[in-house]
């Protein structure tokens, strides 16, 4: 049985907080972690702690909390590589919806938990699998990608509404609550 050493604790957990905050793979978070530490000419393991400590609501300091924003905005933003257009099969957004449950829910935990190996573990399999179904290399941009497929919430801010799948029952007009209109008289 391996446990992670004492030393290389605060840097794991904060590999975790940055894999459900950004998000992203582990490899992502390490190297956010690392650029943070190298922008703000700090240790990795001060550089983890500022992490941990804007997890919890405080402020780290200035030049370490500019770099871990920066190095958190450069991740998000990352651009595809530049490729010839091509048709593809998008993925069953019953399925998409399953697996971004299933994201939101390990994020929860991995903030939870930020020593949890199993669950950073978890949520990275989650992300790379998030990945591979819609066709991104940034898990920031899949994420999105998936969500507008399914027509949740899109990182904070709500969508249209969820989107129809072919096997589901036509909405018919109709079926909603009856409105009345300025005179009281319920609509035709």
């Amino acid at each position: 049985m391996s446990e992670t050493p004492p030393r290389h604790a605060t840097e794991e957990r904060a590999v975790t907080v940055l894999m459900a905050v950004v998000p992203c793979g582990a490899e992502t978070a390490r190297r956010i972690l690392a650029d943070t530490a190298r922008a703000a000419g700090a240790g990795l393991r001060e550089t983890a702690e500022a992490v941990l400590v804007r997890e919890s609501g405080g402020k780290p300091p200035a030049p370490l909390g500019k770099a871990l924003a920066e190095a958190v905005d450069e991740a998000r933003c990352a651009t595809e590589p530049l490729t010839h257009p091509y048709t593809r099969l998008l993925p069953d957004p019953r399925t998409i919806a399953g697996l971004l449950k299933r994201h939101r829910a390990l994020r929860r935990r991995a903030l939870a938990a930020p020593g949890d190996t199993a669950a950073r573990d978890e949520l990275d399999d989650a992300t790379y699998t998030l990945c591979i179904l819609m066709g991104r290399r940034n898990a920031y941009a899949a994420l999105r990608a998936a969500e507008l497929l399914t027509g949740t919430e899109w990182l904070g801010t709500a969508s249209a509404g969820p989107a129809r799948h072919r096997d589901d029952p036509p909405r018919f007009r109709g079926t909603g609550p009856r409105q009345q209109g300025a005179t009281g008289r319920d609509f035709p």
